[in-house]
């Protein structure tokens, strides 16, 4: 007895260590720190909305770890709540996974209704623009849109606020350097104006497409909002690069103070850079136009900078008032 003993001891001492060692592999190799922890225990709970039922045996070959790891993470889960007495009910006992009452968490990691609306504006932004030059693009772009739209009780789309036809007739003008015929609609006069223009280029600001152009009318650089843009008709009449950059090219920096009507005066005066003192820093490339437009905004725009220009201001304001008498 005590030979067999000894003679066994080797064998068992090398079986236990084997095991161990084996164990111990395993372990290390899917071990987890406390940050990748966390990160599943937030996957698993819109996962298991998803897949009620789910077997352990499943779960842990879903998410590459080993039972005895999803084991671990469904027992941290099962005490988590948004408060002590409301805690996750979840079951696993028989080996299949259930799980309710986690809403707060399975908000986590979803996307909210707006967020999903607002991607799929930007995806469907995306596909009219690419749909010409990259139908590759636009197959994933439609994949996505149906993926996301399944989470919706409606199908969501949308379409640009311009006339693509408008924007198209735009695009040319800029690369042939053509003249453009345009109907504009002022929203502060509620009126239609037509122009020529020769454009120069298109942009976006504040989540708006614009046009930079030259305006014949107005003899200085204007900014149009392309969904303003009524009608507009490409012109044979090439751009003159001289008379355009007489005008354009000289720019003065001029400071303002608006005591009313901020809309209509950005609308005609185009970008306004706020100043600490509550004024406003703009670029004018007409003198004459300037005046002729602060005159008109009668007392609503006050010039600060230059300040030959507000003497001079001052000057035709006192012309006009003994005009006047």
């Amino acid at each position: 007895m005590e030979m067999t003993s000894r003679s066994s001891l080797p064998l068992k001492l090398w079986l236990n260590t084997t095991q161990s060692w084996q164990r111990l592999r395993s372990y290390m190799a899917k071990s987890t720190n406390p940050i990748q922890k966390a990160s599943r225990l937030l996957d698993l709970v819109p996962f298991l909305y998803s897949h009620q039922g789910i077997s352990i045996a499943d779960l842990a070959r879903n998410f590459e770890v080993t039972e005895s790891e999803i084991l671990s993470d469904l027992n941290t889960l099962w005490m988590c709540g948004e408060s002590r007495f409301d805690l996750v009910d979840l079951e696993f006992e028989s080996g299949f996974v259930t799980i309710r009452n986690a809403d707060a968490l399975n908000r986590v990691r979803s996307l909210s209704t707006q967020e999903t609306m607002t991607i799929l504006f930007g995806l469907d932004m995306l596909r009219d623009d690419l749909i010409h030059n990259r139908p590759d693009l636009v197959h994933d772009i439609d994949g996505l849109r149906n993926l996301l739209n399944q989470k919706m009780t409606m199908a969501i789309s949308a379409t640009p606020a311009y006339d693509p036809r408008v924007k198209q007739v735009i695009d040319i003008a800029v690369q042939t350097r053509k003249a453009l015929e345009i109907v504009y609609r002022s929203i502060s006069h509620d009126e239609l104006s037509q122009r020529t223009v020769d454009p120069v280029e298109v942009f976006y600001r504040d989540n708006k497409l614009f046009l930079l152009a030259f305006c014949h009318s107005s003899q200085s650089r204007r900014t149009f909002r392309i969904d303003r843009i009524e009608k507009v008709v490409l012109s044979q009449e090439e751009i003159s690069g001289g008379s355009v950059s007489s005008n354009i090219d000289e720019k003065f920096s001029v400071r303002i103070r608006v005591h009313r009507n901020l809309r209509r005066v950005q609308e005609v005066f185009g970008e306004l850079v706020d100043s600490p003192d509550e004024s406003f820093q703009i670029s004018i490339f007409n003198k004459q136009w300037f005046f002729r437009q602060v005159l008109a905004a009668a007392g609503d725009v006050e010039i600060l900078e230059p300040s030959a220009w507000r003497k001079e201001i001052q000057g035709a304001v006192g012309q006009l008032q003994s005009a006047s008498r």
